[in-house]
């Protein structure tokens, strides 16, 4: 498969689409009777929360809903001890992780939203993706649940990354994110003074009841995970997140980017076997095997105890 566009200019960072083309979702979906919104925030009605009300409200009365403030729950940071990498085992630290699961299994339709804080979204949202090892093997529990994700931020040209690290929290939750966006608003509530982002988000909220909402796809975008950042080796572009790669095609006076998209890309149902049943479970089987080889490199460090904290320095 290739996808092409052109671009201004050969500097530009993203996949360029067709212009005007769209993408329609799967039809059928299960009727949405139940939103969650997942707001990672702590500012009580700020643009994060507003415009997450306002995606659900656009649902319909019909509707369950339930909120949860991500900055709320206490989420631990991963170990890294590869115990819950079987799908069937549970990551073992004991915190809010299972309550939250348990709610978005329970719901028919997901809404993320973030604010972009230094150009990534806020730090509750890359805690809660340190721990999709323990959930990335279990996808199957969450797909093709409609998802929408929201990032607002504060600073024009300040957006960074926000929006593209975002999304990844629906993509490896499997979950079949149909719409994102992000809106400027630094104030609370800043986000509503202009009126087409009310008309937005809740465009993307009856996406999520609607199983024929279609994206526009937008210029300079990456076909598989929509992010606009690439890397550039020389010779190939890069989607750091989906690993898409293209090229950059000099036709007379245009400059395209021609990218080909991979059906076994990082968030497919193959791609995450390979990275999460096969991959990973062969570096854990290779750590056992030569743990004790391991040990032997450490040693030069273990008396290296430099370590202090509030209570050593009390």
């Amino acid at each position: 498969m290739k996808v092409e566009g052109s671009i201004a200019f050969l500097g530009v960072c993203g996949i360029p689409t067709s212009r005007g083309s769209k993408h329609k979702y799967e039809r059928g979906r299960l009727p949405v009777k139940r939103i969650l919104g997942i707001v990672a925030s702590q500012r009580v009605l700020g643009n994060s929360e507003i415009l997450t009300k306002a995606a659900m409200e656009a649902t319909g009365a019909d509707s369950q809903k339930e909120m949860i403030r991500l900055t709320d729950l206490d989420l631990k940071s991963c170990k890294a001890c590869y115990k819950c990498l079987p799908p069937d085992v549970p990551c073992h630290i004991n915190d809010d992780l299972n309550f939250l699961l348990d709610k978005i299994r329970a719901a028919d339709a997901v809404v993320f939203a973030a604010p972009c804080y230094f150009l990534g979204p806020q730090g509750s949202i890359r805690i809660l993706q340190d721990r999709f090892l323990s959930v990335s093997n279990k996808a199957r529990e969450f797909s093709g649940k409609p998802c929408i994700s929201i990032m607002s931020y504060g600073a024009r040209g300040m957006e960074g990354y926000a929006e593209a690290a975002l999304n990844l929290t629906p993509r490896f939750l499997n979950l079949n994110l149909i719409d994102s966006a992000s809106f400027f608003g630094a104030s609370p509530a800043e986000v509503l003074e202009d009126p087409k982002n009310l008309e937005r988000v809740r465009q993307m909220g009856r996406g999520l009841v609607d199983p024929n909402y279609k994206r526009d796809f937008k210029a300079n975008e990456c076909p598989v995970c929509w992010s606009d950042i690439f890397r550039y080796d020389g010779k190939e572009l890069i989607c750091p997140f989906c690993s898409t790669k293209g090229e950059i095609k000099v036709e007379g006076q245009e400059v395209k980017m021609v990218f080909y998209p991979r059906a076994n890309h990082r968030f497919s149902e193959e791609g995450r076997h390979e990275h999460f049943d096969v991959y990973l479970n062969n570096k854990k089987r290779e750590f056992l095997a030569k743990r004790h080889h391991y040990q032997e490199l450490q040693k030069p460090y273990r008396s290296l105890d430099w370590w202090v904290s509030p209570q050593t320095d009390s």
